[in-house]
């Protein structure tokens, strides 16, 4: 669990009984200060099947916000696996995280997928 992981919240699923399959698709701010990365237009979706409960929107941005500047995001292997993991243990239940990653002062890309399964 990181350091931001309080600022994950849930919500209640007013239709469990529903098979809901969700989706957030978070547009990257800038991490690094030092890189200015990730490039505009990296994103970060999370995608899992809703049980009891939601991630609430607004605290989602925040818990992503709270990780400009911060050592995890020079490995963004590593800040992808942290929020597949905090957001799968706020929802207990499995999390695919899917990262699209532009940078800066490369030719290239990065597309990292991690499914974590909550506790």
């Amino acid at each position: 669990m990181s350091d931001q992981a309080p600022l994950l919240k849930v919500i209640a699923n007013a239709r469990p009984d529903l098979q809901t399959d969700t989706e957030h698709v978070l547009h990257l701010p800038e991490l690094c200060p030092m890189t200015q990365n990730p490039k505009p237009g990296s994103t970060l979706t999370l995608k899992y099947r809703a049980g009891a409960n939601l991630l609430e929107l607004f605290s989602l941005d925040a818990y992503i916000d709270a990780f400009v500047g911060h050592p995890v995001v020079r490995d963004m292997e590593f800040f992808v696996q942290t929020v597949a993991e905090d957001a799968a243990n706020a929802l207990a239940q499995e999390v695919t995280a899917v990262a699209e990653v532009r940078y800066n002062r490369l030719r290239q890309g990065q597309r990292i997928v991690v499914v974590a399964l909550g506790k």
